[in-house]
């Protein structure tokens, strides 16, 4: 898996969106295809639409008509997993989410760690069990240093990333992590050019993007 964004605060989704379209905006390599973007709407559970090929665009050309962008826009807790296409199914796998936050990341964040458990489902479990997203991705790092994997994990007030030592060998990464009052925003990718800066610029992208609402332009229009 190629690109990993997660946010939290108003119009998250909204965010997501934004620094999703500056991800793909002018890179190359394994970005634009498959896709999982996840929500968690205020009081309700998750929302998921993916896709194949095709990435934002063909999330967009399937979903925006029906009203559904709309509402993972608005919602305070989002995030999405993209790279190129064909991935095995179900696509679920690569973001799992809960009523309290969701996890996504780059390179195999589903890969089982020294329990069998997939690295994203066992950081998901310890928030859900009220564990906050800086310990629970802290947690796989020191635990498995040689998996190939980095986790975002969000809950509607925090959020934190990590990289296993494996990948941070890796000289192909970007990352950035932004916050401003009530809200925060974290990208991790690999394989795709351009590489330097671009994190901040995806990052920027999504953060200027919460003051939107709900659902920002399309950039092709």
């Amino acid at each position: 898996m190629t690109v990993g964004i997660g946010a939290f605060g108003a119009n998250a989704g909204a965010a997501i969106l934004a620094a999703w379209a500056e991800a793909e905006r002018g890179a190359t390599g394994d970005i634009g295809g498959f896709a999982v973007f996840v929500a968690i709407p205020e009081g309700a559970g998750p929302v998921t639409v993916e896709c194949q090929r095709g990435g934002l665009a063909t999330i967009r050309a399937g979903w925006a008509a029906t009203g559904l962008l709309d509402v993972m826009a608005s919602a305070p807790v989002a995030g999405v997993i993209t790279s190129g296409p064909d991935r095995v199914v179900p696509l679920a796998q690569f973001l799992p989410a809960g009523r309290r936050g969701l996890v996504t990341g780059h390179r195999l964040p589903h890969r089982p760690g020294a329990d069998g458990v997939p690295l994203n489902v066992a950081a998901l479990r310890l928030m859900e069990a009220g564990v906050p997203p800086e310990e629970a991705v802290r947690r796989f790092v020191d635990a498995d240093p040689e998996v190939d994997a980095g986790l975002i994990a969000v809950t509607q007030s925090a959020i934190a990333l990590a990289d296993t030592a494996c990948v941070l060998r890796r000289r192909d990464r970007g990352q950035a992590l932004v916050h401003a009052p009530g809200v925060g925003l974290a990208v991790l990718h690999n394989s795709i050019v351009p590489r330097a800066g671009h994190a901040d610029r995806i990052a920027r992208a999504g953060l200027a993007a919460f003051s939107r609402s709900p659902l920002p332009p399309d950039p092709r229009s």
